[in-house]
């Protein structure tokens, strides 16, 4: 019985929490056609540093990190960043890149300083793939409130405050985080259902299926599975 083959992807970051989220997409993600993602996929995580240039623009930013990436480590690689867009700044696409280095600076105060309480916001997610000879980029989004205070203890980031809407689209009740926390959601709910950067990965795993990887390696970029 011949065992099929899955394409390694290299994935680069740092955050343990994307990798995190990365192992419950793996396990428990589907292509459009119902094809399980580790059927056909499987991740190798580098950690390698990567300078994060300052740029609203989400698309600008990881194109410049992934070919960053790609000069360091020499074979095709993704990253992915998000950010949060405020709908009222949806044509400048504010904060966007600018999202984490504001909350690396105001933390818990974010809300208070942006005076976001209450705001309508998307988060976006975009995932680069760099292959030696080009730089493409894959979007998701997910449509939500911005919480009035951080709620929930799992701290990446913005998930404290970011109140995504169901699946239904209806206005949700709870931050990324206590989504996490919840017995009855928990992570694999927040990949499954909502997130982002699951959107996005997915994007880039059909174009991938369906473009395949560079003829220049075709031979060294797939391993048994």
């Amino acid at each position: 019985m011949s065992v099929q083959k899955r394409t390694k992807i290299v994935y680069v970051t740092s955050s343990r929490f994307k990798e995190e989220e990365n192992k419950v997409f793996v396990a428990n993600c589907k292509l459009a056609n119902g094809t399980p993602v580790k059927d056909l996929f499987e991740f190798d995580i580098r950690k390698v540093p990567i300078t994060e240039m300052l740029e609203v623009d989400l698309h600008v930013m990881v194109q410049a990190e992934v070919t960053n990436a790609y000069s360091q480590i020499k074979v095709p690689c993704i990253v992915e960043h998000a950010g949060l867009i405020f709908q009222d700044y949806t044509d400048m696409s504010y904060p966007g890149g600018l999202t984490k280095p504001m909350w690396n600076a105001l933390g818990e105060k974010f809300i208070e300083e942006t005076h976001s309480s209450g705001r309508r916001a998307t988060a976006r997610a975009v995932v680069a793939y760099c292959d030696g000879k080009s730089v493409r980029t894959f979007t998701g989004e997910t449509k939500g409130t911005l919480a009035e205070h951080p709620r929930g203890a799992r701290e990446f980031y913005w998930d404290t405050v970011f109140i995504p809407d169901d699946s239904s689209g209806k206005p949700g009740t709870k931050t990324y985080a206590e989504i996490v926390e919840d017995p009855d959601l928990g992570l694999k709910y927040k990949i499954m259902k909502l997130s982002q950067s699951a959107k996005a990965m997915l994007a880039f795993l059909k174009f991938l299926r369906e473009e395949g990887p560079p003829s220049l390696w075709k031979d060294t970029h797939s391993a048994s599975g």
